[in-house]
């Protein structure tokens, strides 16, 4: 099979894979609605998307939305895109040294499996309140999926690719550039995609813990409230976040290797 075949097939999926998303994005809005207003007719406990998107309608023109929008987006970039550096840059390290790799592995497996609400009080009080306490949360949600990923995927290297490209010469920098890092990417965008729901549920951790103002915050004061639709209004900002994230990370990985397609 061609290349120019293998892309082809490619885009044909990235197409399908949209029409199935419209189409599911559809069918729930339409149970939703369904349920809210006829179902669980009660604000207290549920809310239909009307009243839902009503809300949030009405929290845009007041602003109170992108003040929300805005804390927690800033957080989430410094947060993810740090993750996304060190823990490629520690994944590749831990790889191809396998020394160092017996001291870390195992402090990474313990962290990674560790809930972050039992750690974030501690980063309050270290970091204080506000945007660097957030940060890092969100940087060590984000971290351990990136670096397990870019590990496994230096690992996964075949060894004939090595050996051709030191047959042709290559240094030991040069495999790693040529060879390990290509080969490594589609696991790393992987990563990558997984890191973004850690990292929105980071995004919700550390709002409860240590901010006075983002989603996860309006998530948590609506729901002491009682307050369905603006509790929903914040989830639906979330879910619509990691929605077009995931799209594009698999936009990116279908660019990267086409032939996983």
């Amino acid at each position: 099979m061609s290349l120019e075949s293998i892309l082809k097939q490619g885009d044909k999926s990235g197409r399908a894979g949209f029409r199935s998303l419209i189409m599911s994005l559809l069918i729930v809005v339409v149970v939703w609605e369904l349920l809210g207003r006829f179902v669980i007719d009660n604000d207290l406990v549920f809310a239909p998307l009307s009243h839902i998107f009503t809300r949030m309608y009405g929290m845009a023109l007041t602003g109170e939305l992108w003040k929300h929008l805005k804390a927690s987006g800033i957080a989430f970039l410094f947060g993810y895109v740090l993750a996304v550096f060190f823990g490629v840059a520690t994944g590749i390290l831990i790889a191809l040294r396998p020394r160092i790799a017996y001291y870390v592995e195992p402090w990474l497996g313990a962290l990674y499996a560790t809930p972050m609400i039992a750690l974030a009080p501690i980063f309050v009080v270290l970091l204080g309140i506000g945007l660097s306490s957030k940060i890092a949360i969100i940087f060590i949600e984000a971290f351990f999926p990136v670096t397990t990923n870019a590990a496994l995927g230096i690992r996964s290297t075949s060894r004939d690719l090595i050996d051709t490209s030191r047959s042709f010469g290559a240094t030991e920098s040069q495999v790693v550039q040529t060879v390990l890092i290509p080969n490594s990417l589609p696991f790393i965008v992987s990563g990558m995609r997984i890191a973004v729901g850690r990292a929105l549920a980071g995004v919700v951790v550390a709002e409860i813990f240590g901010s006075v103002a983002g989603v996860g915050n309006m998530i948590w004061f609506s729901a002491e409230a009682y307050d369905m639709p603006k509790l929903f209004s914040g989830v639906f900002m979330l879910a619509g976040t990691s929605i077009a994230l995931m799209a594009l990370l698999a936009r990116m990985e279908r660019k990267v290797a086409p032939w996983r397609a």
